[in-house]
Formats: structure tokens, C-alpha cells, sequence
């Protein structure tokens, strides 16, 4: 199996599409830090299933899409496909090429394919299994894990043995038994826990089931008994409904017959009703002439009324006025003689109120005297209480002054008793801390001296050690600086020759010529010029048509070489014949501001002059404003962008390789020069940093700072020593001084204290003994207070009765002055309407007169209209006779069809009596229906007659209902039963047996996988000892192959018992050196003996391809030598894809791939074959 091709599409910096060939032997991949080698690597990891993102060199998933440059926009998707040939088979697939895409899209979504078909990782990861081709196998191999192998990070070195011995199946097949066998115990295990619970339920359920059989046998002969219970009442309630229906039809039939009659009266009704109708309308017309002539004799009765009403009103009038005023007369004489009265009794009121008032004044007197009386007493009793409470306060003062003093006293003694001791204490510590401090200030300036003659020499260090630091650091920018524009032109020299010599960029036909030894190597017009940088893109640009032009000296050069051309089909060329060009003659330069002619940019020899005479003659660059056109003139932006001829303008870009093609060899040349250049300047700098670092070190070694921070410290703790003593020294002088001030303050405050003991004593006493009379005094005036409080009540008990009497005397005397107001009042009324009803009656007395006269005009006319009425009503009775007689036939016809009425609506009241008899027995049949639906779910209509009991149909109605209630009353008694306990019981029995046969069925897979278990430790513990001692013989072989004959080195397992599980140890002993452990190897011999157990891997299962990743970084040349040649010697059957930059694995390789970032943050990729050129 060979892989052949990897396809790279927005995956981390390639943001192209880019292809990468992979031919047998040895690729080389190669480029600048940071061109995007490692992607590479990463993107087959990638595409194989690697999902750590931690492996694959970043945080997140999303991080491996192209996220985009300055100039690029970030793309949505990540794609990576691999292709393989399956030559021998070596992946179980009938397709003799594999291809495996993976794709990520940002918004989190990603698929696998296996040859454009859509799968599972897990497919991918099947397919390669064994193969030694997985995200995480020796198939790639990086510097780290040179490390992670030799420690055995993660169990990485044994992992490497199992995938090289194919157990790795095994393994997933064991790891898969055991969790068949971890699922089976589990099953087991909840097996058992479902028996336990079915053993626990299965009798309860059985107790139930006996009980729901027997309920369920009751309960069908119940439901026998009520189908012939429900049959026989059906069939009673039938006949009831039957003779019911029958005795509704009869009725209705009557009520029928009846209405027959109703109709025909009804019609003979309305006919006489129509005859009324024309009679009635002349009685109203003769009704209304007879109304009108009665309102005409009412209009003249009524103001004949009128005026004897008025007549009536008058002569009422007439004597209302008199009675009147005859009243008026009495009432005013009745007035008079009241008030006379009244007055009398205002007389005998008004003596009694005067006498009342005056003996509530004296009443009054007594009780102010008496209330201000109390309350003087009052006053001075509160007085007196004041004057108590503050000489009681005075008094409590005075005791508590006297204790605080006598206090104060006894603590000021015992303070002036210790005030002597300390004293004493003091003066002798004071003593002995003066002696301890002169010893520690000797101490002190015997070591302040010692540092001060080290601080000297410590500064010259310093500064020496500065100086020469700094001089490091900008050695050490400038090597750094050296170094990479080393790196850069080397990368630039190596990219550019490998340009020049596969010819990038050039048809293939040119290619062809330049392979084939038949023809003269003629340069091309690329390689005969160059021009300054700047300037470079738009010559190439205008060139552009003829840089892939072969620059010949003659027409028979150009003429072989097309033969070769045409005999191999391999396109055309062009070719500049120089002896061509001998007769050309070029226009006159110009000279134009800011303008320049081309040839003047140009780098050539002489020889080719006529050349670059005939393409630039008429060529100028400009830079700025666009110069005016002319004929058979072009002019170029400096730029390149734009081409002016006299009539068009051109412009863009030739594309990758702009302003590369032109000059390519001088530029080698002048970049080798440059290489050679900056290596002497990098050996120089190298030598004055090696001589500068060197002398910094011997500073280092000269320096005093730790002698000086001793001293230091020491000097610090006596300072902090000497500190504390005077301290202290000070702390007792204070204390001694205070204790003396205080001694002193003690003495005058017991002076103090004890001349305000005595001055407050005597005081203290008077105060008692004016509080003792004080209490004596208000104890008597209490007593006086309350006895004048109770003459105070008794005085204002008697005040207030005298007040309420004079309070009624005086409302007695209102009173009666206001009857007095009213009855005058009362009585110039009076006379005022007696004068008034006077004059009133002459007015009336007149108007009678006037009226009588009237009316005894209009009777005559009255008696004419009254004799006109009575010929006008006998002609309304003629009618009213005719009228009435066709009334009373209507009545007799209404009366008749109200009997008829009565009749049918008697006879509805007796068919809704039969229809509510019919109803019942329709409900009583119903419910019949009903309750067997409800209870049994029976439809009544569709019993057979084969279903029921012959020996119940035999019984009478009673018996049935009997029988009937009594098996209703047993089920009843039987209280709930489980319905589904039979079921239930019945199921889960099943359902208990099956698991029974399940868990043996269980019991025997455990058995069966036990054994599987077994068997593939066995096979895998066989096959896994046999590669064992097959790496381990390869091993030694390689490692000394790597080495010397001499070197010693062995594998060996930890735990030989366990083979499968223990871990895997790697001796390795170069000559000369024994270490303990592989540690203490050198990176390179760790590089070389990891190397040789891999290879080692290699020769018992040699994977499709290898990968390593700047694996040889840690090598000397020899070693990498020997890495090379051993990994050409493996080249034959596997292929090696090499990321380095060592320029002797580069040239060991067959075919080298550059990565390049022409564009910033893009990776290109740049092939060359190097087997074409041995």
C-alpha cells in the first residue's frame, strides 16, 4: 500500500487548494519556521480521525479553519483528503485506490467520506486497524515524542509494541468481551433483583386471582339473573305500554272529532261577527249624533252649574267670612284675657328668679374662698415635697462623694506602695541594660567597617559585571539578527535555485530543452538580465511575452532545438537569434521629467546588448503623473501596474511569481556572496560573545554580594539588638522618672482626698437632719390638704344644686315672656282679619246679586235641547235592539265552541295523563337497557335466547329480583378485587418463567465469554512474545547498526509474568558510558536509540509510510549521517516523508517540497523532483 496524494483546502494556513504528490522513497519537506511545514502533518493527522485539538496544536476545532489575513477573508470549511493505492491489499476493500476526506465547517458540523461516500469515523478507524496507519501510531512520529517514547509518557512505548505485534484487535476484542461480561454480571445481577420482586408479588397476586375467579363466577350468575330479571320485566312493562298506547289513540280520535266541531261553529261565529260588525258601525254613527247633541245640552248644564256652583261659592263664601270674624272676635277676647294671666305669673316668676340669684352669689363666694384655700394648701404641699426630693438628692450626692473619696483613697495607697517597689526594680535593670549595649555598639562598628571594605570591591564587580552584560546582550541581538537574515537568504538562495532549476513558472517544452544534453544550454532572456528591485515587477511585466524566449546565438541553435520539439510532441519555444540582430537600430532616447528609459535599468553584458537594445529601446518607466502618448513609445508605471502604448494600455498581474523570474541567476549569485558574507560576520560575532560570556563568568565567580548580605544581616540584627536595648533603657528611665511624678501626684491627691472626706462629712449630716424635718413637715400638711379637699367638695355640691335651681327659674321666666310675644302677637292678627273679612263680605254679597239675575235666562233654551235628546234615543234604541239581538247569537255560538274547548282540552289532559304513563314505561324499559349496557355491557335487543338460564326463565319476577339482590349483596360483601389480577398473575408467571430461562441463558454467555476472554489473552500473550523477542533481536541489530559493533542495549518487560500488562523497559549503553537510566543519555543518542526501536517496529511490521517531524533537529552531522543512511536503506519498502531543515537530510531525499509564504499568513507549496537532476 503507497500513499500517493494529500489535498489540503482552507485547513489551518493553507488557504488554496494545494496538492501534494508522494512518490516511493523519501519526500522531503522544507521551508522558513512558521511557512506552515507542521500543517502538513497535522492535516494527515487530521484527516485520519485525530480528534485532541491539543495534538493538532490548538485550543478549539474551529481553529484549524483558515481564519483569514489582511488581505484574505476567512473561509467557512476545512477539507483534507488522502489517497492511497491499495496495492496489496493491505486494507480490507475490493477499491484498489482509497481515498478518505474529512471536512469541518465553522458552524460545527463535520463529515468523513471513503471514496466520496459519506461514514462514521468508526468505519475509518476499522479500516486501518492493524495497518499501523492511525492518527496516533509510529506511522508519524514528532520530536516530542523522541521524549514521550523513551519515558513512556502515557504508556506510549507499549502502545507501539501492540500495534506492531496486531494485537491491537485483540485488545478491542478483549475490551469488548469485558464489557459484554461487565453488561452480563449487570444482567445477572438485575435478574436476580426481577426474580426476588416476581418471587415477592407472585403469591399476593395468586391470593388475588382466586379471588377475582370466584367474584367473576358470582358475578356471571348475577348477570344470568338480571338478563331474565330484565326480560321479564320488559315483557310487564311491554303490555303496560302496549294498552297505554291504544287508550292514547282513542282519545286522540275523539279530540280529532272535536276539532271538526270547533271549526264548523267557529266559521257560523264569524259570519254573525261580520253582520255585527256593519251593525255596529250604524249604532256608532247614530251613537255619535246622539253624543254630540248630549254635548251640547252638558255645555249648557254645565255653566248653568257653573253659575250655581258659583252661586253656591258665593253664599259659601258669605258665610265663611261671617263665621270668620265671629271667631276672630272670640279668639281675641280669649287673647286678651291670657294675657292678663301670663303677665300675673311673669310677676311671681321674676320675684322667685331674683331671690335665686342672689343666694347663688353667695353660694358662689363661699366656693372661691374654699377652692383658693385648697389650692394655696396644695401649693405649699408641693413645695414642700420639692424641697424633699432635693434634699434627699442632696443627701444621696454627698454619701456617694463620700464613698468615691474613701475609694479613691485606699487605691491611691496601695498605688504609692508599688510605686516604691518598682523603683527599686527599675534602677537595678537600668544598670545592667547600659553595660549590654556598650558591648553590642563595639560589636556593631567592628562589622560596619568590615561591610564598608567589601561594599568598595563589590561596586567595581558590579560595574564590570554591568558593562559586560550589556555588551553580551547587544552581541547576543546581533548574532540573533545575523543569524535570521542567514536563515532568510538561505531560504531565498534555496527557494530560487530550486526555481531556476526545475524552471517554475516556465511551459513544460522548456523545461524539455533545458533536460536534454542533445542541445546547446542556451539561457533564457530571465537569466541574461537583472535590474534593481524596485523596478523588477514592471520590467518583467512588459517582458512578460518573452521571458520564456531562449536567447540563441544563432538560427541553426534555434532550429535544432525545435526538431528536438517536434520529434518528442512536446510543444514549442521561442528563441532571440543574436547574430539576428546585428542590423537593428533603436530610436533616440527621450528625455522626459521624472522618466526614465528602461535600458538604463538594466544589469546585462555586453554581449547581449543589441538584445536588450531591440526589446527596451522605445520603453520608458514614469513615477507620477501619466506622460503624454507618443508614436512608437510605451511608457510603464513604476509599479507595473499599467502599460501606456499610443493607442492601448494593458495592465495586472503575471500571477505567483511576479517579479521573480527576472534575474534569477545574478540574484543566486549575489545571494551567495551575501550568505558567505554574513557566516564570516557570524563566526566573528560567535567569538567576541564566547570571550565576553567567558568574562562575565569570572566575574560572577569574583562577586562579594553574598559575603555582603551576611554582613548585612548580622549588622541588621545588631542594629535590631542595640535598638531593643535602648528601648528599654529609655522605657526604664521614663518609668523611673514617671514613677517619681507619680509618687508625688499619689501623695498630693491623698492630701486631697482626705481634706474632702472632712469637709464633706458635717455637710453630710446637716443634710440628713434637714431631711428628717423636711419628711415631718409635709407628712402634716398632707393631712390639712385633705381636709380641705373634702370642704371643697362639699361647697361645690351645694353651689352646683343652687345653680341648677336658678338655671329652671330663669328657663320658667323665658318661657313666659315668650307666650306673652306670642299671644299679642295672635291677637293683632285677629283684628287685622276681622277688618279685612269685613270688606271681603261686601264684595261677595254684590256679586251674588249680579248672578242670580243671569241665570234665570238660559232655562227656556235648555228645556227646547232636552226634547230634541229624546227623539234622538229613540231612534238609537230601534238599533241597539238589532245590535244586541246579533250579539247574543255570537255568544251563544262562543259559548258553545268554549264548551267544545273544554271537551278537547279535557280530553289532552287525559292523553298527556296516558303519554306520562307511556313515558314511564318507555324509562322503565330504558333503564332496564341501560343498566345491563352499564353493568355487563349487554345490548338488550341482541340477547340469545341460547345465553340465558333456562332454569331462571322458569322463575317467577319476585324469585329472580330475589335471587338477584342476593348475589349483588355477595359481591358487594367481597370489597374491591383486583380485575387484572388473573391476567397479571397469568403474565407475569409467563413473564417469570421466561426470565428464569433468561438468566440461564445469561449464566451460559458468561461462561462463554470467560472463555473468549481466556482464549484471547492466550492468543494475544503468544502473539504479542513473539514480536516481542522479534523487536527486541531487531532492535539490538539496528542500535548497533546506529552505534558501534560494541554498544550494548536490550528490551526487557517489567513484569514478565504479565506480559499484556506490564511495561516495557529500554536498555541502551553506548561504549565508554554506563548509565542508570536512559535519561542520562544525550539528546542525540536519545534521537538514535529511539530511532533504532522504531526501526526495529519497522522490520517486524513496516507501516505504508513514515512521517517524522524535524525529528533529526538534535543531531550532529555524523549521526545524521547514519539516521539518512538507515532510513534509505528502510526507503525500499515504505515510504518517508521528512519535515526538517537540515540541509544533509534535504539532500538525501528524493523529492523535496518547499513551503513558502509568498502572500503573508498563505502557504504555498513548491515541488522539486531531485532524482531528475542526478
Amino acid at each position: 500500500m503507497q500513499l500517493t496524494q494529500i489535498e489540503i483546502r482552507g485547513f489551518k494556513s493553507f488557504a488554496d487548494k494545494v496538492i501534494i504528490n508522494f512518490n516511493e522513497g523519501i519526500t522531503g519537506i522544507v521551508g522558513p519556521n512558521g511557512c506552515g511545514k507542521s500543517n502538513v502533518v497535522d492535516a494527515i493527522r487530521w484527516v485520519l480521525g485525530e480528534q485532541k485539538t491539543r495534538v493538532l496544536r490548538s485550543e478549539k476545532m474551529d481553529n484549524i479553519i483558515f481564519n483569514g489575513t489582511k488581505n484574505r477573508k476567512p473561509t467557512q470549511l476545512a477539507e483534507v483528503s488522502i489517497t492511497f493505492n491499495n496495492t496489496k491489499n493491505l486494507l480490507p476493500t475490493e477499491y484498489s485506490k482509497v481515498t478518505i476526506t474529512r471536512r469541518y465547517y465553522r458552524s460545527g458540523e463535520s463529515e468523513y467520506q471513503l471514496n466520496g461516500i459519506t461514514c462514521r469515523l468508526k468505519d475509518i478507524t476499522n479500516l486501518f486497524l492493524d495497518t499501523g496507519i492511525t492518527s496516533n501510531s509510529y506511522a508519524i512520529i514528532e520530536l516530542k515524542m523522541i521524549d514521550d517514547l523513551l519515558n513512556d509518557k502515557d504508556n506510549s512505548r507499549r502502545n507501539l509494541f501492540e500495534e506492531a505485534a496486531g494485537i491491537s484487535k485483540f485488545k478491542m476484542r478483549k475490551k469488548e468481551s469485558l464489557r459484554k461480561l461487565s453488561d452480563t454480571d449487570a444482567d445477572l445481577a438485575r435478574v436476580d433483583d426481577l426474580l426476588y420482586e416476581i418471587e415477592k408479588n407472585l403469591k399476593t397476586l395468586e391470593r388475588q386471582a382466586k379471588q377475582a375467579k370466584n367474584y367473576y363466577e358470582i358475578k356471571e350468575d348475577y348477570k344470568l339473573l338480571s338478563i331474565s330479571l330484565a326480560r321479564k320485566s320488559t315483557f310487564a312493562q311491554q303490555e303496560v305500554h302496549d294498552s297505554t298506547q291504544k287508550r292514547i289513540q282513542s282519545e286522540t280520535d275523539k279530540k280529532q272529532a272535536l276539532n271538526t266541531q270547533i271549526t264548523t261553529h267557529e266559521a257560523i261565529s264569524g259570519q254573525l261577527k261580520t253582520t255585527l260588525l256593519q251593525k255596529e258601525k250604524t249604532l256608532a254613527g247614530q251613537q255619535k249624533t246622539l253624543n254630540d247633541h248630549v254635548h251640547k245640552i252638558r255645555s249648557y248644564e254645565n255653566e248653568k252649574k257653573i253659575k250655581s256652583e258659583r252661586q253656591r261659592f258665593l253664599q259659601d263664601k258669605i258665610d265663611q267670612l261671617k263665621n270668620q270674624i265671629n271667631q276672630d272676635k272670640e279668639s281675641n277676647e280669649r287673647s286678651s284675657f291670657a294675657i292678663q294671666g301670663l303677665q300675673k305669673n311673669l310677676l311671681e316668676a321674676t320675684d322667685a328668679l331674683n331671690k335665686i340669684t342672689s343666694k347663688l352669689e353667695a353660694l358662689k363666694l363661699q366656693y372661691e374662698r374654699q377652692k383658693n384655700t385648697t389650692i394655696a394648701g396644695q401649693g405649699l404641699l408641693d413645695e414642700l415635697n420639692q424641697q424633699y426630693l432635693n434634699q434627699r438628692e442632696s443627701v444621696f450626692q454627698y454619701s456617694k462623694d463620700l464613698e468615691i473619696k474613701q475609694i479613691q483613697l485606699n487605691t491611691l495607697k496601695i498605688e504609692h506602695e508599688k510605686t516604691n517597689s518598682d523603683s527599686s526594680e527599675h534602677t537595678s535593670s537600668l544598670n545592667e541594660l547600659e553595660s549590654k549595649i556598650n558591648e553590642i555598639e563595639l560589636e556593631k562598628a567592628d562589622k560596619q567597617q568590615g561591610y564598608e571594605s567589601l561594599s568598595k570591591e563589590q561596586e567595581l564587580i558590579d560595574q564590570n559585571i554591568s558593562s559586560y552584560s550589556k555588551k553580551i546582550e547587544l552581541l547576543k541581538d546581533e548574532f540573533n539578527l545575523v543569524n535570521r537574515s542567514l536563515d532568510a537568504k538561505e531560504n531565498e538562495y534555496n527557494l530560487i535555485k530550486s526555481m531556476v532549476d526545475n524552471l517554475e513558472g516556465f511551459p513544460e517544452a522548456i523545461k524539455f530543452l533545458r533536460k536534454k544534453s542533445q542541445w546547446k544550454n542556451a539561457p533564457l532572456l530571465s537569466d541574461v538580465l537583472s535590474c534593481p528591485k524596485e523596478y523588477r515587477i514592471c520590467i518583467e511585466n512588459f517582458l512578460e511575452p518573452y521571458m520564456n524566449y531562449y536567447v540563441v546565438e544563432n538560427i541553426s541553435d534555434a532550429l535544432n532545438a525545435v526538431s528536438l520539439l517536434n520529434d518528442s510532441n512536446k510543444g514549442k519555444a521561442n528563441f532571440f537569434v543574436l547574430d539576428q540582430l546585428e542590423s537593428f537600430k533603436p530610436l533616440d532616447t527621450l528625455l522626459i521629467d521624472n522618466v526614465r528609459s528602461a535600458t538604463e535599468l538594466i544589469d546585462y553584458e555586453y554581449k547581449y546588448k543589441k538584445l536588450i537594445t531591440f526589446l527596451l529601446h522605445n520603453v520608458y518607466v514614469y513615477d507620477g503623473a501619466v506622460p503624454q502618448p507618443r508614436p512608437n513609445v510605451v511608457f510603464i508605471e513604476k509599479s507595473g501596474k499599467i502599460i501606456h502604448r499610443a493607442f492601448s494600455i494593458s495592465g495586472g498581474s503575471v500571477g505567483l511569481f511576479e517579479g521573480k523570474r527576472i534575474g534569477r541567476v545574478k540574484n543566486l549569485e549575489n545571494l551567495a556572496i551575501e550568505i558567505k558574507k554574513l557566516k564570516n560576520q557570524q563566526q566573528v560575532v560567535q567569538q567576541k560573545l564566547l570571550e565576553n560570556q567567558h568574562k562575565y563568568e569570572q566575574l560572577k565567580i569574583k562577586n562579594k554580594s553574598i559575603e555582603l548580605e551576611a554582613l548585612r544581616e548580622e549588622i541588621n540584627k545588631i542594629n535590631e539588638s542595640l535598638t531593643t536595648f535602648k528601648t528599654k533603657q529609655e522605657q526604664f528611665y521614663n518609668l523611673l522618672n514617671s514613677n517619681s511624678t507619680r509618687r508625688e501626684d499619689i501623695q498630693n491627691q491623698i492630701y486631697l482626698i482626705n481634706d474632702d472626706i472632712e469637709r464633706i462629712k458635717p455637710l453630710l449630716e446637716d443634710r440628713k437632719n434637714s431631711l428628717n424635718d423636711l419628711e415631718s413637715l409635709v407628712f402634716d400638711q398632707k393631712g390639712t390638704v385633705e381636709r380641705l379637699n373634702i370642704s371643697l367638695t362639699q361647697d361645690a355640691s351645694v353651689y352646683n344644686e343652687g345653680n341648677v335651681k336658678y338655671h329652671q327659674d330663669k328657663n320658667k321666666v323665658d318661657s313666659i315672656v315668650q307666650e306673652i310675644s306670642y299671644k299679642e302677637e295672635s291677637y293683632q292678627g285677629s283684628l287685622n282679619r276681622i277688618i279685612y273679612n269685613n270688606e271681603a263680605l261686601k264684595e261677595s254679597e254684590n256679586n251674588l246679586k249680579n248672578l242670580i239675575n243671569l241665570t234665570m235666562n238660559d232655562d227656556d233654551q235648555l228645556i227646547e235641547m232636552y226634547a230634541e235628546k229624546e227623539r234622538f234615543e229613540l231612534a238609537l234604541n230601534e238599533i241597539e235592539k238589532e245590535y244586541y239581538g246579533g250579539r247574543e247569537s255570537i255568544d251563544q255560538q262562543d259559548k258553545l265552541i268554549r264548551e267544545l274547548l273544554r271537551q278537547r282540552e279535557t280530553g289532552d289532559q287525559l292523553i298527556m295523563e296516558w303519554q306520562n304513563k307511556l313515558n314511564d314505561a318507555k324509562i322503565i324499559l330504558n333503564s332496564i337497557k341501560d343498566r345491563l349496557s352499564v353493568e355487563f355491557n349487554l345490548d338488550f335487543d341482541s340477547i340469545d335466547e341460547q345465553s340465558l338460564n333456562p332454569e331462571y326463565e322458569r322463575l317467577t319476577l319476585d324469585i329472580i329480583q330475589s335471587q338477584a339482590s342476593e348475589r349483588k349483596k355477595k359481591l358487594e360483601n367481597m370489597g374491591p378485587i383486583n380485575p387484572m389480577a388473573m391476567e397479571a398473575y397469568d403474565e407475569i408467571k409467563e413473564r417469570y418463567d421466561f426470565i428464569s430461562s433468561q438468566k440461564e441463558d445469561l449464566v451460559k454467555a458468561k461462561e462463554i465469554l470467560l472463555s473468549t476472554i481466556e482464549e484471547i489473552n492466550s492468543v494475544a500473550k503468544e502473539t504479542f512474545m513473539t514480536s516481542f523477542e522479534l523487536i527486541k533481536a531487531n532492535f539490538i541489530k539496528v542500535f548497533r547498526t546506529l552505534f558501534t559493533d560494541e554498544d550494548d542495549c536490550d528490551l526487557s518487560l517489567t513484569n514478565p509474568d504479565e506480559p499484556l500488562e506490564s511495561s516495557i523497559e529500554i536498555i541502551a549503553k553506548p561504549k565508554g558510558k554506563r548509565p542508570l537510566t536512559i535519561n542520562q543519555l544525550s539528546g542525540g543518542e536519545k534521537t538514535l536509540t529511539a530511532t533504532a526501536l522504531l526501526f526495529a517496529i519497522y522490520l517486524i511490521k513496516p507501516a505504508p509510510f513514515c512521517i517524522f517531524d524535524e525529528v533529526d533537529a538534535p543531531l550532529d552531522d555524523a549521526n545524521i549521517d547514519k539516521f539518512n543512511q538507515i532510513i534509505r536503506e528502510f526507503s525500499n519498502q515504505s515510504q518517508f516523508i521528512i519535515v526538517t531543515h537540515n540541509k544533509r537530510t534535504m539532500s538525501s531525499t528524493d523529492l523535496i517540497y518547499g513551503i513558502t509564504m509568498i502572500e503573508q499568513g498563505i502557504s504555498k507549496v513548491v515541488p522539486v523532483d531531485l532524482r531528475e537532476l542526478e
